[in-house]
């Protein structure tokens, strides 16, 4: 595992040897930081080969202030060009060279927003399982996806982007397009994967999510 170089972008990359299927994992708001490294190499021990693309380029935030001004700035189109480069590396380099077909992204908060884009705008991405985020309508529209979808979201969600209304509209848009979605509501608020942040975090509903995440790579994918 190490940062990477990948078409003019870098990434914390874990490869799996043997592994024949790619993960790639999304940061939050917050940037490339040690919980996303952390993500990837629990989806690698499970039997992937992962990345998590580093979207700010080197820059991290250590407070809420930075992180929304890091997130007002992200360059949407360079965020799914990076995500699709990824996905290329992964298939042309991963575990000492092993060819695989198929890559799946997750993602969380903002990265789950950048997953379901992904899902809709980025050809290399065969299955995604974004984590409490929508994108903006000029993003992406979601009933264009033709790939499986996962979504996970928490039922005291008070982030506009990830609230229940918002994702009440996102499921009568995936329902009315038929794309090919499971939708799970946990009993937490915004973030509950983040181990870091002990006032956001649900273990409970962490641990059955990243279960259904990791069943649904396997059999998506």
């Amino acid at each position: 595992m190490s940062i990477c170089e990948f078409e003019n972008y870098h990434g914390f990359y874990v490869p799996k040897e043997g592994a024949t299927k790619g993960v790639i994992v999304v940061q939050e708001w917050w940037g490339l930081n040690d919980n996303i490294k952390d993500l990837a190499r629990q989806v690698a021990d499970r039997g992937f080969h992962a990345i998590a693309p580093d979207l700010y380029h080197g820059k991290t935030a250590k407070t809420v202030d930075e992180a929304s001004h890091l997130m007002t700035g992200l360059d949407w189109d360079d965020a799914l060009n990076m995500i699709g480069a990824a996905a290329r590396f992964l298939k042309a380099n991963g575990a000492l060279k092993a060819t695989y077909q198929q890559n799946g992204v997750v993602g969380y908060c903002m990265g789950g927003a950048v997953s379901i884009a992904a899902a809709a705008r980025v050809p290399e991405i065969d299955a995604a399982a974004p984590f409490y985020g929508i994108p903006p309508a000029s993003i992406a529209d979601p009933a264009t996806i033709r790939i499986p979808l996962q979504l996970h979201f928490g039922a005291k969600d008070e982030v506009p982007m990830s609230s229940p209304k918002a994702v009440e509209k996102l499921e009568e848009t995936l329902k009315s397009s038929n794309v090919e979605y499971e939708l799970h509501i946990y009993d937490a608020g915004h973030a509950f994967m983040n181990k870091t942040r002990p006032e956001a975090y649900h273990q409970a509903s962490a641990e059955l999510a990243f279960e259904r995440v990791i069943t649904f790579f396997t059999q998506k994918l």
